[in-house]
C-alpha cells in the first residue's frame, strides 16, 4: 500500500457560483483537485448551467421522471463542463467524452491529460481532476438507519466485515460509509466497476485511522500503485478519493454559500 507520508491538503473557499466561472488553475501530475459544489441552486445559476448541455445531455436530462433528479443530473453535467474549461482552455459546450467498456467517462481529446470522476449524493457533487493518473472519488450521504451488518456481509470483505464489528456500535455507522466510499473510490479509478469482485481488496475500515488500500488480491502487488485519501465534508456526508500512484498535493476547492 502506498502512503502520502508529507501529503499538503490545501482548502480554498470560492463563491457557491464559482463554477459558472471557474478560475484557471495550475495542475501538476503531482497533485490532485477536488472540487466541492451544491446541486441545489438559484434558478438563474441553473439556466445559465443548463446552456452547456450538449445535445444528448439534454435528451438524457429530459428523461427522469422526476424534475429534481433532472436539475441534479443537469447541474452535475453541466458544472463538470464548466470547471473542465479552466484546466483545458477549450469552450465547456466543445467537450466531447467518451467512455470505457464500464461506464467510465474521460475527455475524448485531452492534450493536458486530463482526467476526472464524479460523484453526487444528496445536495452535493465533487469533481476529482488529476493530470496524467486514474483517479476516483465517491460521496455518500450518511443514513443512520442503514443496516450496516446486511450490507456489509453483502458487499464488503472477510476483514473489513471483521474490523467493523469490532468497533463499538456508535461508531459502525461512520465506519461503515467510510468503508464503503473508499471501496467505491477505488473502482471508480480503475474503471471497472462492480465487474471488480468486492472482496479481491481490502481497505481501512476505522475512521480513526487515515485511509488506505490494506491488500488487493489475486495480486498483492497491486496495492502499492495506488493510494486512498479520506475528503474532508459536512458531518452528514462521507467522501474518499483514490489516486494512482502517490501524490504530493490535495486541493479541495469549496463552492459554498457564503
Amino acid at each position: 500500500m502506498l502512503q502520502d507520508q508529507h501529503l499538503q491538503i490545501v482548502v480554498a473557499d470560492l463563491s457557491q457560483n464559482a463554477v459558472l466561472d471557474p478560475p484557471a488553475l495550475a495542475l501538476s501530475s503531482a497533485a490532485i483537485h477536488i472540487w466541492e459544489f451544491p446541486l441545489s441552486i438559484s434558478q438563474s445559476a441553473f439556466t445559465s448551467l443548463a446552456r452547456l448541455l450538449s445535445p444528448d445531455e439534454q435528451t438524457t436530462a429530459s428523461r427522469f421522471r422526476f424534475e429534481r433528479d433532472a436539475r441534479r443530473f443537469t447541474v452535475a453535467r453541466a458544472s463538470l463542463r464548466a470547471v473542465l474549461t479552466g484546466y483545458t482552455r477549450s469552450p465547456a459546450r466543445d467537450l466531447q467524452f467518451v467512455y470505457s467498456q464500464h461506464g467510465k467517462p474521460a475527455l475524448a481529446h485531452s492534450p493536458q491529460d486530463i482526467r476526472f470522476s464524479v460523484s453526487h449524493s444528496g445536495d452535493l457533487a465533487l469533481l476529482a481532476v488529476a493530470r496524467s493518473r486514474e483517479v476516483g472519488v465517491d460521496l455518500e450521504v450518511i443514513r443512520e438507519d442503514v443496516e450496516t451488518d446486511k450490507l456489509a456481509q453483502r458487499f464488503f470483505s472477510v476483514r473489513e466485515r471483521e474490523s467493523l464489528h469490532l468497533l463499538p456500535s456508535q461508531h459502525r455507522v461512520p465506519a461503515f460509509f467510510r468503508c464503503w466510499t473508499c471501496k467505491e473510490a477505488f473502482l471508480k479509478a480503475q474503471g471497472v466497476g462492480l465487474s471488480r469482485s468486492l472482496e479481491s481488496f481490502d481497505v481501512e475500515v476505522d475512521p480513526a485511522r487515515s485511509a488506505r488500500l490494506i491488500s488487493t488480491r489475486p495480486n498483492p502487488g497491486e496495492s502499492e500503485s495506488w493510494s486512498l485519501h479520506d475528503v474532508e465534508m459536512p458531518p452528514a456526508y462521507a467522501a474518499a478519493v483514490a489516486v494512482e500512484a502517490v501524490i504530493a498535493e490535495m486541493k479541495i476547492l469549496r463552492c459554498r454559500q457564503r
